[in-house]
C-alpha cells in the first residue's frame, strides 16, 4: 500500500509540475502566437515575425504535446517564410495586423533552422510520425551546404546564407550553436560529429576568459580576430542558456560549464546577469534585463541567485512587447520546472510523455 502511495504521489507531481510549467505555454500563445501560427513581436512597428519565434513555438509546442498548434507554426513558416530557402524575417510595412505582410530580409537564420530541425526530428520520434523525419531531413541537407572548416578550429556553420565570408575571415554566432541539438543531429547522421566538435571548440575559442560573445570572427589560420572589441548581450546570453540545459551525462556539459565559470560565478554574486559584457577587459554594464537570469536558472538554481531570478520571472506577466524576454523565460522557467530536459544524446525528455507516451525515452 505504501508503495503504490508514493507512486500516485510521483505521478502527481510529475503531471502538476508539467501542468505548472506549460501554462507557460498558454501564456506565450494568447500573448505573441496568432490562430494561423505567426510569432509577433509587438515590440517592433512591422509587427515582425522571425523564424527564431517560429522555431521556438515549434519546440515549445512538442513540450506541451499541443501538435496541433506545432503543426499551425510550422506551416506558417512554410508557407510565409520560404520552404526551400527559408527567410528569417517576415513583417508588415504598415504596422496594422489586418494588411498583408512581407518577407523582410532574404537571408536565412541558422540556429532556427536547426531548432526546426530538431523540433521535427524529436516530433518524429515522439508522436511516432516519419513524415516530421522527412522534412527535417531537408533543412539537415540545407545546413550541411553552411558548413565550413577553419584551420586549428574545426568545422563550423555559417549563421546564414549571406554575410558570414569575407576574405577569408569567417564570423560566427556562439549562440546559433545548441550542443543538445548538435549532439542530436550527429546520433541521427554521423555527419554532424566532427561539426559538433568543430563548434564546442569555436564556443571556447571565441571565450577565452569565460565570457561568449555575440559575433566572433575567425581568420583563415584559425585565429580570433579583434578579441579586445568583442562584446557579449543579447545574442550571446542565449550560449549559456543552451550550455545550462546540457544533460550532465553530456562530456561537453563540464567541460562548458568550467569555461563559463567566471560568468556563473559573476551571477551568484550579482544575482542578475549584466547586460554587456566587453570582452577585452571583462567589464560589465547594465542590469535592467531581467530575464537574462533565465539563462543561467539551472545554473544557479539551487543558490540564492536562483532563487532570486525564479521570484523575478515568475512575478512579471507576459506581455506582447516583450516576445524576446518571453522566450527565454519558457526555456529558462520550464526547464527549472521540469517540463523538459535533455539526455546525453541529445534527445529531448518530456516527463509526461516518459510516464505516458514515449517510454523508450531513457531518464
Amino acid at each position: 500500500m505504501k508503495r503504490k502511495l508514493l507512486i500516485a504521489c510521483l505521478l502527481s507531481a510529475a503531471f502538476s509540475t508539467q501542468a505548472l510549467a506549460w501554462d507557460l505555454w498558454d501564456e506565450f500563445k494568447s500573448t505573441n502566437v496568432t490562430e494561423e501560427g505567426r510569432v509577433v513581436d509587438y515590440s517592433e512597428k512591422n509587427l515582425i515575425t522571425t523564424s527564431e519565434g517560429q522555431s521556438y513555438a515549434m519546440f515549445y509546442a512538442l513540450v506541451a504535446n499541443d501538435r496541433k498548434t506545432f503543426d499551425q507554426v510550422f506551416a506558417w513558416s512554410e508557407n510565409n517564410l520560404g520552404k526551400d530557402q527559408p527567410s528569417w524575417l517576415w513583417g508588415i510595412p504598415d504596422g496594422k495586423m489586418e494588411n498583408p505582410g512581407k518577407i523582410m530580409d532574404t537571408n536565412n537564420a541558422t540556429d532556427s533552422d536547426m531548432w526546426i530541425a530538431y523540433s521535427l526530428l524529436e516530433a518524429a520520434r515522439i508522436w511516432n510520425a516519419p513524415e516530421y523525419e522527412a522534412r527535417a531531413n531537408d533543412y539537415l541537407a540545407k545546413l550541411k551546404e553552411l558548413v565550413r572548416d577553419i584551420p586549428n578550429v574545426g568545422k563550423v556553420i555559417l549563421p546564414g546564407r549571406v554575410g558570414f565570408e569575407d576574405k577569408g575571415i569567417i564570423t560566427i554566432n556562439p549562440s546559433y550553436y545548441p550542443p543538445q541539438i548538435l549532439r542530436r543531429f550527429a546520433e541521427h547522421d554521423p555527419y554532424w560529429q566532427p561539426v559538433l566538435e568543430g563548434l564546442i571548440n569555436a564556443m571556447i575559442r571565441s571565450s577565452p576568459d569565460g565570457a561568449a560573445p555575440d559575433w566572433a570572427k575567425f581568420d583563415s589560420s584559425g585565429r580570433l580576430v579583434d578579441p579586445n572589441k568583442m562584446e557579449g548581450s543579447y545574442n550571446a546570453i542565449r550560449t549559456y542558456l543552451w550550455a545550462s540545459m546540457l544533460s550532465p551525462k553530456d562530456q561537453n556539459y563540464e567541460l562548458l560549464a568550467k569555461h563559463y565559470g567566471p560568468m556563473i560565478d559573476a551571477v551568484r554574486r550579482t544575482n542578475l546577469p549584466p547586460e554587456k559584457v566587453n570582452l577585452g577587459d571583462m567589464t560589465f554594464s547594465g542590469w535592467e534585463v531581467d530575464a537574462f537570469g533565465a539563462c543561467f536558472l539551472p545554473y544557479v538554481s539551487s543558490d540564492k541567485a536562483g532563487a532570486i531570478i525564479r521570484t523575478v520571472l515568475t512575478s512579471t506577466k507576459m506581455t506582447g512587447v516583450n516576445y524576446y524576454r518571453n522566450c527565454l523565460i519558457m526555456f529558462g522557467l520550464g526547464f527549472d520546472y521540469r517540463a523538459f530536459a535533455f539526455d546525453e544524446k541529445g534527445r529531448l525528455i518530456i516527463p509526461s510523455n516518459d510516464l505516458v507516451i514515449d517510454t523508450k525515452t531513457p531518464n
